[in-house]
């Protein structure tokens, strides 16, 4: 007779997570009061939190939000954007961020994936 399988997340994204992610240092933000038990914040470089985004499923069975790691510290408004947006997105906040706000912050994420590409885009068109 075999053993029941385990419960949770299976053992390949739980170390996926572990090596694409690190702890909040500095300030860690809180999670709304209706977020629900259990659930963490963990911090990636702006490739892997890209990666991650694209990965909600997977982050739910883990019970953790991956967030880009935060470029003015976690008070900073355009992170606070992006994190209202992910727990929007993942059904764990009833209403997004001020739009404005989330395309600045999009945009300076979008600055740390591609540096001179960001640049090129940006400049006026002649």
């Amino acid at each position: 007779m075999r053993p029941p399988p385990p419960s949770g997340p299976p053992i390949w994204l739980r170390a996926a997570l572990w090596f694409t992610t690190a702890r909040l240092h500095g300030g860690r933000p809180a999670l709304p009061a209706g977020t629900g038990e259990g659930w963490t914040l963990r911090a990636a470089a702006p490739k892997w939190a890209c990666i991650w985004r694209n990965h909600p499923q997977a982050q739910r069975r883990l019970r953790v939000i991956v967030m880009p790691r935060p470029w003015d510290g976690v008070a900073d408004t355009a992170w606070q954007a992006l994190l209202q947006h992910r727990l929007h997105e993942l059904g764990l906040a009833e209403h997004g961020p001020d739009s404005r706000l989330l395309a600045q912050a999009e945009h300076d994420l979008m600055a740390r994936l591609a540096p001179p590409w960001t640049r090129m885009m940006a400049r006026p068109h002649r």
